[in-house]
This record gives structure tokens, sequence and C-alpha cells, in this order.
């Protein structure tokens, strides 16, 4: 998602406009993405949660935000730190993300020398990671960490491949979502039933409790 440049994607946005196509579901997240985004003030702060080789980043950057990106997969996190290690506006942290403090392990697909095939990396182990690599992870409280940043945070994107439901959990018990812009939510439902209604659960009470600063349904 948002492989391309602004351009390339306006481009093609219209372009399918023009022939009164209905945009496919992502091409619509990344048109609301860069609506959004427009919109953010310059100098806000973006957290990319699963910031894989860092598309998302960049993009971030366009619209001047500074970003704080987590990727545990080492192999994306190679790509990640040859692109932005050496841009003061990035911070890269190399671990995941959950609603507690732990070690994990990581699962890589076998085709995860093809760098696209990284973003699978899950710490939810599934048949596509049949000999595949493992490694273990240092999972960091992501409660714990958004409470000890001093800047405002414009934007929390998570893309972390089904730990989003613990994490998402963890912030609305906690509240610490009140205190965040947006929170863009891509869901794996389709790793697993238990997560599947665990999502389901999350959206209930989203709609329940009118957040409305949480969008489960981006990416």
């Amino acid at each position: 998602m948002l492989q391309e440049s602004y351009l390339e994607f306006i481009l093609r946005w219209h372009l399918y406009r023009r022939w009164h196509r209905p945009p496919r579901p992502k091409r619509q997240a990344e048109f609301n993405f860069h609506q959004l985004m427009k919109a953010i003030p310059a100098n806000g702060l973006f957290i990319d949660l699963g910031a894989n080789v860092g598309d998302v980043t960049r993009h971030a950057l366009s619209y001047g935000m500074k970003v704080i990106a987590f990727e545990p997969d080492p192999t994306a996190l190679e790509m990640l730190t040859r692109r932005f290690g050496n841009d003061q506006r990035v911070t890269i942290i190399p671990k995941a993300v959950g609603g507690s403090a732990r070690k994990a392990t990581l699962h890589q697909r076998p085709d995860a020398r093809n760098i696209r095939m990284t973003e699978w990396s899950s710490l939810f182990e599934v048949p596509a990671h049949a000999k595949g690599s493992a490694f273990e992870v240092e999972v960091i409280d992501l409660v714990q960490f958004l409470k000890g940043i001093c800047d405002p945070i414009a934007i929390v994107k998570m893309d972390i491949e089904g730990a989003e439901a613990e994490c998402i959990e963890a912030m609305l018990d906690d509240g610490i979502y009140r205190s965040i812009g947006r929170i863009l939510v891509e869901t794996h439902e389709r790793l697993s039933p238990d997560l599947a209604a665990r999502i389901g659960a999350l959206r209930d009470r989203i709609s329940r409790e009118n957040i409305t600063n949480i969008d489960l349904d981006w990416g």
C-alpha cells in the first residue's frame, strides 16, 4: 500500500474516476490517507507501526511529518534503515508492539527474500509461514510507549499483521487513544477465527462508545 508516488497515485485515481469505476477499497484508503495528510499541519508526529520498508513513512515525510517507525522483521528493517537511517526526521525502532512487554517469535514466509513478502511477517504463525524463518523479537508495551512521548501525536498508523487487536484493546482500556489525532488500522481477521471475533468486538465497542478517531477500515 502507498508504494506509488503521490503524483502516480492521483493520476491513476482520476483515470478510474473518469471512467466512473468505483475505486477498490485499497485505492479509496490511499485517497483518504492523502486527504487526511493534507489537512494536518506540518511538523506533526507520525508513528508508523509495522513500517516494513518505509513506503508509508516516505509519504508522511513528504507531508512534513516527523516519523517514529517500528519494524521488527530483520529483512525489511535492513531496507528501511538504508532508506531512512540517516534522515534526522525518522527514528527507527527495531521492535514489535503489543498490549504488553515481552519476548515473542516473529514468523516469516519462506519467500521472504522477496522484500515485498516481508509484509506477511507476523507474531501469528499461519500456514503461509511454513518452512519460513522465525526470530525472537522484543515486543514493547505500546500504551506505555505512547505515554512516554511528549510531543502531540498526529497519526498512529498500525499494520502489524494481527497484533492490532491487543494494541487497540489496550489503548481503549487505558484511554490513551483520546490524546491521538487519528489512528489508522489495517485489520487481519483472515488470520484466525479468534482474531476475527476480537476485531468484531472492537468494531462494536468503537461504535457503541462513539469513538471517531479510530479507523479500522484503513488499508
